[in-house]
């Protein structure tokens, strides 16, 4: 009788760790919504489970109450992380059975990744996902020091349905934004126009010094001062 106990009591423990791994499971590839019964029907049962509000009076928008806020310079380039909170400890990792998810960075790790971004240069090349400049579109960059835009990383954790980073595969990552393209983006907009605007100085310099100074050459020296005379005018 004491080994069939202990032998159902090992079952047990099995089933109980099955049941918690595959829980994590479900955790890690976020499908908490899966369920046996019928999605469609649930949602449709919880539409009508909704209490009706009475005394509801219609409200006309007149758009006098509305204030348009200008977005602040300082808020534009301030760098924060996107997902400050871990996530909560499922079964497994709670029992053990898997590693706990890493503790957020803190700021002198991120400075850290961030360092390792730049001598990699990546915000200096195209976006990884989309094959595009980031110009002054939101930026992020992973935990693995790797940077992405942030619509295409959102695109690609909603097609994938995973949170893996797209260039080596790290589970978990954290995000943070930053500003690293757009400033470059902003010095090569300025050294273009700058480059541009030198250029129309010395053309212009130089079709006046044309005007004024006879060349070395004899052929064009003559006629440098055969203009000069047409152009003169007795007074």
């Amino acid at each position: 009788m004491l080994k069939n106990k202990g032998h159902s009591s090992k079952k047990d423990n099995l089933a109980v760790n099955a049941v918690a791994l595959q829980d994590h499971i479900l955790h890690d590839l976020q499908l908490r919504n899966l369920s046996v019964a019928d999605h469609s029907k649930t949602q449709l049962q919880k539409k009508e489970n909704k209490p009706l509000k009475k005394d509801t009076k219609a409200v006309i928008d007149n758009g006098l109450k509305k204030t348009t806020q200008c977005p602040k310079l300082e808020d534009s380039e301030k760098e924060y992380v996107l997902d400050p909170k871990p996530p909560p400890l499922t079964l497994a990792q709670k029992w053990g059975l898997i590693g706990p998810p890493p503790p957020p960075l803190s700021s002198d790790e991120w400075q850290k990744v961030k360092q390792r971004s730049l001598l990699q240069g990546d915000s200096m090349q195209p976006c990884p996902i989309c094959k595009e400049e980031f110009e002054l579109r939101p930026q992020v960059l992973l935990s693995c020091s790797h940077v992405f835009h942030k619509a295409c990383l959102q695109a690609f954790e909603k097609f994938t349905n995973k949170k893996t980073c797209p260039l080596c595969r790290k589970n978990q990552y954290q995000t943070r934004v930053i500003h690293d393209g757009a400033r470059l983006f902003r010095i090569k907009c300025v050294t273009r126009i700058q480059a541009y605007w030198r250029g129309y100085i010395v053309r212009k310099w130089y079709r006046n010094l044309r005007k004024t100074v006879p060349p070395t050459d004899a052929k064009l020296r003559k006629k440098f001062f055969e203009k000069k005379t047409q152009d003169w005018k007795p007074a």
